[in-house]
């Protein structure tokens, strides 16, 4: 599970998670709809986050519960809901140990939800929670990153400027601009990528009440570590928790592994009979 510290820089970074699909749209959501049409409405999202997914499966008409670690996401998640007028079911809870009263059709952790744990062991327990969890008919989704040659060569790397988009913020709203740079030093001794996200916000209604236009910035920077998971990780943490993996994709279209910059993994429970 993630650090003390990242889990508060998680929560700080809460209101702000969701720009990023907004500047990099993406067809994860149509990708679990598919699975929750094919396999079964009865679902668990792992790091629930902000509900962008969760919500949406539940629009669809699928009966979902959602955990995060993280109280903020919680509520973002919560709000995003009332919003959309539907009802989830949301637990504050740690993903490499809970206990729910029930088994679900499909287990999902998208979005590298995977990589927030801090090593092998903890991605083991989790994979264990998800068995335990699972219909004996149901499928588990795992979707993190492929790993890329990046993730093992010493930093540093320079800063990226990932995204500036104009949004209404605040309250009243007024317009800002937030600009997203990111950078990533990877620690390949251990498979971690050490990242950080600054959010330069500017408040752009401001912008010509001061002095040569220039507006206000405020900075948001949050920092956590991401665990890079390989292929034949993924394989033995499944033989190890009592479930096999069946398919490995490389993006949302099912394209094979090493085609995409995805790495989704399907899994099943094993037949012991």
């Amino acid at each position: 599970m993630p650090t003390q510290s990242d889990l508060e820089n998680i929560n700080l970074i809460a209101p702000l998670y969701d720009l990023d699909f907004a500047a990099f749209p993406r067809e994860d959501l149509e990708f679990y709809q598919w699975l929750s049409e094919t396999h079964g409405k009865n679902i668990l999202e792992l790091g629930i986050g902000t509900g962008r997914i969760g919500v949406g499966l539940a629009q669809a008409g699928a009966t979902v519960t959602g955990i995060d670690v993280s109280e903020q996401m919680i509520a973002e998640a919560t709000k995003l809901a009332e919003k959309q007028n539907v009802e989830i079911n949301l637990i504050l809870s740690d993903m490499t140990n809970f206990k729910l009263p029930q088994r679900f059709n499909l287990i999902c952790a998208p979005m590298g939800t995977l990589q927030h744990c801090q090593d092998i062991n903890e991605v083991v327990k989790t994979f264990a929670m998800i068995e335990e969890h699972l219909d004996d008919e149901g499928i588990a989704v795992v979707d993190v990153d492929a790993p890329l040659p990046d993730d093992f060569t010493p930093p540093p790397m320079p800063p990226i400027q990932h995204w500036s988009q104009l949004i209404n913020i605040g309250s009243p709203p007024e317009l800002h601009r937030v600009t997203k740079t990111v950078i990533i030093e990877p620690e390949p001794a251990v498979s971690l990528k050490h990242v950080v996200w600054h959010y330069d916000i500017t408040n752009e209604a401001n912008r010509n009440t001061h002095s040569a236009g220039a507006a206000p910035l405020h900075r948001v920077t949050a920092e956590f570590s991401l665990l890079t998971i390989t292929p034949s990780e993924i394989q033995l943490a499944a033989n190890l928790t009592g479930m096999e993996l069946i398919d490995l994709y490389g993006d949302y279209d099912l394209r094979p592994y090493g085609d995409g910059v995805r790495q989704i993994a399907l899994l099943k429970r094993q037949n012991l009979s």
